[in-house]
């Protein structure tokens, strides 16, 4: 497993604990975030969800992103 891969996965579980802390307070952040932290896993464990996305490889890119920014932007 190379470094980038672990990074995300470490992202990932981060992405995890927070949307568990602030369940209770932000539905939408947790939703995001734990929505987050299953693309990053499907793309690295599924061979089927690899074969979906390939060639939108930028679009699930743009898509994890906006889903980080939602879940920042409703916890400020």
């Amino acid at each position: 497993m190379n470094l980038g891969r672990l990074l995300e996965l470490v992202l990932a579980m981060v992405a995890v604990a927070i949307s568990i802390s602030v369940v209770t307070t932000d539905l939408l952040a947790a939703a995001c975030l734990l929505q987050f932290a299953i693309l990053i896993v499907l793309e690295h464990d599924s061979e089927t969800f690899r074969t979906l996305i390939d060639g939108y490889e930028r679009e699930l890119t743009f898509f994890k992103w906006a889903l980080l920014l939602v879940a920042f932007v409703s916890l400020w």
